[in-house]
Order: structure tokens, then sequence, then C-alpha cells
């Protein structure tokens, strides 16, 4: 039964159903539901990706902890329809959902980091107008909890002073930004960095995760967690 559940949990993930359209042949959506919040709400998302990159990384023959991490956001449109969507001023009530200006988008920003192999190793979701280097502080935070190894920390060039401050004052880790050619034009493959991109392509082919339809923050997080470790799993279980 519990693999049932599992099975419609991941079926409203990959194809971005709502959950009271899910299959008659599944478990029903309310038991589903109850379930996806308990791992959600109890952080357990985090700790079944966690394990899973340490047991994917020694079946390539790499150390189970990364030494390296890869540091890039994602801004999503967001289609919550609670609150959280905006943030609560005392003197305002609720401001007008955030705007990412660079990249023209209303709605929430991921903030992820990556290993070599691009495998996630955690997530950050905060509103759309939060700057790639002030949302990348609190992940790198999470970052060393989860991985104390790391040494390196590799981001673009949207990532200034107070993160690499912080990363190398506070952290003690070495930050390493790649940045894009001056006079590139078009997609340019930059090395290293092309992992992080390659993972955010990689998880959004979960249909869930196009837009973000979650009214807790904790949740979507979760849902980008949730991709991961079906991921992990297929290439555990392969071969």
């Amino acid at each position: 039964m519990l693999r049932e559940i599992m099975n419609g949990i991941r079926y409203v993930l990959r194809y971005g159903i709502p959950w009271d359209a899910m299959p008659k042949d599944l478990p029903p959506s309310s038991i589903c539901y109850d379930y996806w919040r308990l791992l959600s709400d109890g952080g357990h998302m985090e700790q079944i990706n966690h394990h899973l990159v340490m047991l994917d990384r020694e079946k390539a023959g790499r150390e189970a902890s990364p030494t390296l991490a890869i540091v890039d956001a994602q801004s999503i449109k967001c289609d919550a329809p609670q609150g959280e969507r905006g943030v609560a001023c005392p003197w305002a009530g609720l401001r007008p959902d955030p705007w990412d200006a660079g990249k023209k988008i209303l709605g929430r920003k991921r903030h992820i980091a990556v290993d070599s192999g691009g495998r996630l190793l955690c997530v950050k979701v905060t509103s759309a107008d939060v700057q790639d280097q002030d949302g990348g502080i609190p992940l790198v935070k999470r970052l060393v909890r989860l991985c104390p190894w790391i040494e390196t920390v590799v981001v673009d060039g949207g990532y200034k002073t107070r993160f690499i401050e912080f990363v190398q004052a506070t952290a003690n880790r070495v930050v390493e930004v790649v940045k894009r050619p001056d006079f590139a034009k078009g997609f340019v493959l930059l090395p290293k960095r092309w992992k992080v991109e390659q993972t955010i392509g990689a998880l959004t082919t979960s249909r869930r995760l196009k837009i973000d339809y979650e009214s807790l923050i904790h949740v979507s997080a979760a849902a980008m967690l949730f991709a991961s470790i079906t991921r992990l799993l297929a290439s555990i279980t392969m071969g």
C-alpha cells in the first residue's frame, strides 16, 4: 500500500495534475496528499535526497561527500493561491507578487546547489525579487551543514561581493566565479556551470515544477527534492 501511495505522489508531480484528478487505480488523493505533506513538513525529503546522493556517488566510484558545489538560481512563475506569493508588510498589507526584474518573471526563485555530477545537494526557495547572492547565502549555510567536506563553491557573475565575502570569511570556503565571455552571443557552454543548468532542465521534466503551484515555500522546495530523488533512484538501480 505504501508503495502505491508513493506512486500516486510521483504521478501528480511527474505529470503536473491536481491532486483531486488522480486516476482511480491509484490510492485516494486525500491519502496521497496527507503522506506528501508528512514528508514535506517533516523535512524528510532533504534527508532522503542526501542519503541517495551519497549512494549514487559511491556507485560512480566517487567519495560519498562532494568537495565541490555549483550554485545557481532559477526564477519560476508562481500560481499559488495563497498569500505567500507576496511579502507581508505591516504598513501596507500584502505587497504585490515579487517580480524578478532581470528575468521578467513574477513568482519565486529556486536557489540550488549541485555536485560536479549534477546531483542536487540542496535547495532554497524564495520570492523572485530576492537577488541571487542574497538567496545564495542561506543556501550555502544549509549546504555546509549537509556536506561539511565542501571546499569550493562555483558561481556565475551574478554572485557579488556580499556572497563571496560570506562564503570566504564565514563559511571558510573558496569561491570560483565562472563568468560569461564579454563578447559572447547566444548560448555559451561554461565550464563546470553547465552541470547546474543541465540539472535544472532534468528536474523540470516533472511538469509540476514548470510552474510553482505550491502555497507554501517549503512544500515547493520538497517538490524539487522529490524530483531529484526519483532521478537518483533511477541512476542507482540502473545496470
